[in-house]
């Protein structure tokens, strides 16, 4: 895109040679920060201007609380959503522009930076480069003589909220002539009363591509031509000189609607090639991965004998125990375009990757690849369907295998595919064609559905011979402000010896999407779901998007949706809890702890505590002029020499003041009780449930524990049983509650 930019008014930073650099880390000078030679003043683009910041006067000023560093006193620069929203400019946002410098060279350049971004007030974070196309760009800044004409392409953009963590950034790029680049920091005019910022910290450029990137516009990089194992070599391109296959031209002129400005690598599929033969490009030995890491690349198949182009996992040390991890053949939807390719990569040793095409027909057949990058973090695969694990999806074009269940018409659906709109949250996914977003939405509208009713999203016959990582982004969203209780998110397991429940999420009311993480056990071919319960009278949805699934174990993320083997928030079953009773043959229903469904009817018109909803949703023990003992025990492989926490709710039905409620903990030779409640100590009022705490310091040999209910003519309630294992302290509850030696 060609932007001519007209200005008024000239800026002062000098007569600076176009080879000027702009590395800034921002350092500060008493109060002053320095912006090093970066443009202070972007009226000449209609834009506001950043600002310089520090953390210790973040609170006063804005911007994050510590530098990229984690000093506190360190400096970065830093827009507001205030700075965007109440500019005098006519475009409301926000650059940080470098001086113009002069063209990259074949190599291009490699720009480092951190940045961070923070609440509703931010749309989007950008950074773009900016080819100039007017003669002299220094002289039109400097003395005002003439528009200001520049290409526009964009490097990266970021939605939404980082929640004010620096994350890192590296960027490859090539400019053929005078550049800048800029960082463009974009209000959300929907939350514009809200706070918002985004910052940036330690820019840094260096000649030739970021490590084990390539742009192919000088030569193949770091990248080699496999000299054994397949049948000939990857070539270089520039744009082809056949009709009948691409491509045309490289990605980046693509993207800019330009004429051809850089290079590509490509298989020639002409004479000598015959069907069938394959060229490897081997990318340099690569480090373990600490954490998962996203490979992104371009790819043009454009022709009507295209062969397949594979993405091949070589570990060094076992060079055999090659691997697919992506795959696309075929044409692609019969159009010279470049489209984008992304893979997850996570390797505990180092390895290699392979770029292997094959020709499809010969002279009809080229294949093509451009501007690689490598990113922290997971990311869905795409095209959809090209990796080789299950569950990869970014929904933006279809569920990529995982099921949604039939919903007749008269009935709403509680769970489908949405696109973003005025009426739908955005979604996460960030595409380089600004098209509207798809995500799964659990919509808990739906007046038609009971609290407590719960809807799957089901993928069938997953493959898990190793510890897999599921990834995936979640939003809950409510447009009732003051409704606490929106519903849960579960993720399940489902096998031929039951339903596991491994991540679990409730009641959280997000303003963006939410990464979360959580590792599958190896247990063959299972069912894998997203579940989500539905809360009472609730507006709202919660989203699931981009979930990608790779090999490796992963920690629960976030914290909260840990879910232990005692978990348990009694919607519709006991989960692992058991019923005992100290008299082996009472039999009656009265005499044992029960779970209250709507069959039951209405328990001292209690409402459930997880989702304060009637009709059931815990467990309760209720007698009238009858003394009864009963336990509800815990399971068996509670982990051994670990302390936990145990949490819950409890409720007193009636007043009982010999009633008791205990905690004990089963060492089988003894029983210890570690937390009481009697009846007396109760101001007795309905529908009040109490939180319950206590630790249950570890043993050598490992425990069990139960409830021990205790009532003559009242009854307990018990709801949101939680053990977590924990080093941190674990206060007893409620202060009337008795530890008991």
């Amino acid at each position: 895109m060609i932007f001519p930019v007209l200005f008024a008014s000239a800026v002062a930073f000098g007569a600076t040679t176009a080879s000027a650099q702009a590395d800034c880390s921002f350092n500060t000078t008493g109060a002053s920060v320095s912006f090093c030679s970066l443009l202070t003043n972007t009226d000449p683009f209609s834009v506001a201007s950043w600002r310089g910041g520090t953390g210790s006067e973040s609170n006063w000023s804005g911007g994050p609380s510590v530098d990229n560093g984690n000093d506190p006193a360190g400096g970065y620069g830093f827009a507001t959503t205030y700075d965007m929203v109440n500019t005098d400019q006519p475009y409301k946002k926000a650059w940080l522009v470098t001086e113009p410098a002069p063209k990259t060279g074949a190599l291009g350049k490699c720009l480092e930076f951190a940045y961070a971004s923070y609440g509703l007030g931010i749309e989007e974070f950008q950074v773009l480069l900016m080819t100039y196309l007017t003669e002299d760009v220094n002289d039109a800044l400097e003395n005002n003589t003439s528009p200001i004409v520049f290409q526009r392409t964009n490097l990266m953009k970021h939605k939404g909220s980082t929640r004010g963590q620096w994350q890192p950034a590296k960027i490859t790029f090539s400019a053929k002539g005078d550049f800048s680049v800029a960082f463009e920091a974009v209000p959300n005019l929907m939350y514009e009363r809200y706070t918002g910022y985004v910052a940036v910290d330690d820019i840094t450029f260096k000649d030739g591509p970021c490590e084990n990137e390539c742009i192919f516009d000088l030569n193949f990089c770091e990248l080699t031509n496999e000299p054994n194992n397949d049948d000939f070599d990857w070539s270089l391109g520039r744009g082809t000189e056949r009709t009948n296959t691409g491509p045309t031209k490289d990605q980046s002129s693509f993207l800019s609607n330009g004429v051809t400005s850089g290079g590509y690598a490509y298989i020639d599929s002409s004479y000598p090639r015959t069907d069938g033969e394959i060229a490897q490009l081997v990318s340099p030995v690569l480090d373990p991965t600490e954490s998962p890491m996203c490979l992104k690349f371009w790819l043009n198949m454009y022709g009507s004998g295209i062969g397949a182009l594979r993405v091949l996992y070589a570990p060094t040390a076992t060079a055999n125990n090659i691997r697919e991890l992506w795959k696309q053949e075929g044409p692609s939807s019969g159009t010279d375009d470049w489209y984008p390719c992304k893979v997850t990569v996570a390797s505990a040793e180092s390895f290699n990757l392979i770029f292997e095409a094959s020709v499809g027909t010969r002279g009809s057949g080229d294949i093509a690849i451009d501007s690689i990058t490598y990113s922290k973090g997971a990311c869905p695969s795409q095209p959809s369907f090209s990796t080789s694990t299950w569950g990869d999806c970014d929904f933006m074009e279809n569920t990529c295998g995982w099921q949604i269940p039939y919903f007749p018409d008269e009935v709403c659906s509680m769970l489908s595919r949405v696109t973003e709109n005025f009426e739908n949250p955005h979604g996460h996914t960030e595409n380089e064609f600004d098209i509207n977003d798809s995500y799964i939405q659990f919509d808990l509208s739906c007046y038609q559905q009971q609290a407590r009713h719960t809807v799957s999203l089901t993928y069938l016959q997953a493959s898990m011979t190793t510890e897999t990582c599921l990834s995936f982004w979640v939003y809950m969203f409510t447009r009732v402000q003051s409704q606490s209780k929106i519903g849960a998110l579960s993720v399940i397991l489902i096998t031929n010896e039951g339903n596991q429940t491994l991540w679990r999420l409730e009641n959280e009311q997000h303003s963006d999407w939410m990464y979360a993480q959580v590792t599958l056990p190896p247990v063959g071919l299972a069912n894998v779901a997203f579940q989500a319960t539905k809360a009472s009278s609730v507006i709202g949805m919660i989203g699931v998007d981009d979930v990608t699934v790779f090999s490796a174990a992963c920690e629960v993320l976030p914290e909260q949706a840990r879910v232990e083997v005692a978990d348990c928030t009694f919607d519709h079953t006991f989960c692992a809890w058991t019923v005992q009773n100290e008299d082996p043959l009472a039999t009656r229903p009265s005499e044992n702890w029960r779970l209250a469904t709507r069959d039951v009817g209405a328990v001292a018109g209690l409402r459930d505590h997880t989702f304060d909803a009637d009709g059931g949703g815990f467990v309760f023990l209720d007698v009238f002029n009858t003394d009864i003992v009963t336990w509800l025990r815990s399971p068996n492989d509670l982990e051994k020499n670990a302390t936990y926490c145990l949490s819950f709710a409890f409720a007193a039905l009636f007043p009982d003041s010999g009633a008791e409620l205990t905690v004990v903990k089963d060492l089988v030779s003894t029983k210890e009780r570690a937390w009481q409640v009697r009846g007396n100590a109760i101001r007795f009022e309905e529908n009040t449930w109490y939180k319950g705490q206590v630790e249950l310091e570890a043993v050598e040999d490992g425990f069990t524990m139960y409830f021990e209910g205790k009532v003559q003519k009242g009854g307990w309630a018990l709801d949101d049983v939680k053990l977590s294992k924990t080093s941190a302290s674990c206060r007893m509850a409620p202060e009337f509650a008795l530890q008991i030696p």
